[in-house]
Parts: structure tokens; C-alpha cells; sequence
């Protein structure tokens, strides 16, 4: 995610109060589901009517982590290109693969796969589109569990290697994407409203 042509830790400091955009974290809360489970987390493959609880805990998510840092016509357009239940529902219908992760508490991480919308040429690629969790998971090792499936799912399909997208700021994520074998593979900008950010595309040869 995000180069903004100016200084980042300046940025922080000035939007770090700002409130988000009206509405953006107001959205119903994921309901929890009754998947088999060892009675912490529970994970299954995403189907149909999960649409409306996968747009409410991205759009969560991602202003948790990144809300602070755009303008807020730019975040309130990034959110609605890529959050909508409809966005959600066309990703599934198109082949796209979730896999999701759930506490007590409901929804509490996912995991997107699919063919590669990225600017890579690799016809035997595909890409990780999100793996998103929410802050009271963290350190329980959903992410690992949901990357390591992300990769046997990747393996079976045939795919020569996974692609990525993460901001050059972003060491926490550098750090857990280098621990499963991620390498440095280009850069790109990443978009978010009118907001052009520098990411970097790591690969993970399969």
C-alpha cells in the first residue's frame, strides 16, 4: 500500500485525530456463524451470504488500519470500490476464494485468492488479494492459518507462485510476508481515491 509525496510520519501526525468518514465503521456488525471448530477459531470457505458481513468487516478493517493516513473523499471512494456486497459477491462469482476465520465474538479474519490484478505477466500466477484481521486476533495465529491454506489452495490449483501487494511502510506485514517466503519482485501505485500510494509486489515461487 501508499506513497503520498510528502512526509509519511508528518501525514500520521496530522490525520491520526481526524475522525473517518460518517458512517464508515457504523456498518451492522458480521453475525456469528456455527462452523465446526476447535471452540477458539473456527475457519470455512466463504459462500453467498456471507457478502454483506465480508463488505461490514473489510471496510472496518481497512480503516482501522489505514483510515487515518487519506483525505476523506479519497477513503469514502476507496471503500466503495472495493468493499460494496455487490463488489463482494461478483469477486466470489468470478472465481475469487475466501477463506474465513471466527471467534466467539463472529467474523474475526479472511483471506482472498484469485487471478492476478496486478501488473504482472505470469499466466501461471495468481494473487492474494487480502488477508485481513481484526485487531482482537491478532497474535493468535489466524494469520498463519489463513496464509498457510492460502498456499496449499494456491498448490493445488497448479499455480507457479503467489503475488502480493504491500505498502512500503507496512513492516509488521513485510516482516510476517518474508517469514513464509515472500520475495521482492517489483513495485507499483497503488491507488486509493486520487491518492497514489507506492507498494511493493513480492512473489512466493510454488
Amino acid at each position: 500500500m501508499p506513497f503520498v509525496p510528502r512526509c509519511r510520519a508528518c501525514w500520521r501526525r496530522e490525520r491520526r485525530d481526524a475522525a473517518p468518514a460518517e458512517g464508515l465503521l457504523n456498518a451492522p456488525r458480521p453475525p456469528t456463524p456455527a462452523p465446526q471448530g476447535d471452540g477458539r477459531v473456527a475457519y470455512r470457505d466463504a459462500v453467498g451470504s456471507d457478502v454483506e458481513a465480508l463488505s461490514a468487516f473489510a471496510r472496518e478493517t481497512w480503516v482501522a488500519t489505514f483510515g487515518h493516513l487519506y483525505p476523506p473523499e479519497d477513503l469514502s471512494a476507496y471503500l466503495a470500490a472495493k468493499f460494496g456486497p455487490a463488489i463482494q459477491r461478483a469477486e466470489m462469482e468470478a472465481g475469487g476464494r475466501f477463506r474465513l476465520a471466527f471467534d466467539e465474538a463472529g467474523l474475526v479474519g479472511y483471506c482472498m485468492m484469485g487471478a492476478l490484478d496486478m501488473p504482472v505477466d505470469d499466466a501461471r500466477g495468481v494473487e492474494l488479494h487480502r488477508l485481513y484481521i481484526h485487531e482482537r486476533g491478532k497474535g493468535a495465529r489466524i494469520a498463519d492459518a489463513l496464509i498457510e491454506d492460502a498456499i496449499g489452495w494456491a498448490r493445488a490449483r497448479g499455480a507457479g507462485a503467489i503475488y502480493l501487494s504491500v505498502w512500503e511502510n507496512n513492516e509488521r506485514a513485510q516482516r510476517f510476508y518474508r517469514r513464509f517466503g515472500f520475495q521482492d519482485h517489483g513495485e507499483w501505485k497503488f491507488m486509493v481515491g486520487a491518492t497514489a500510494d507506492r507498494d511493493f509486489i513480492w512473489r512466493l515461487p510454488l
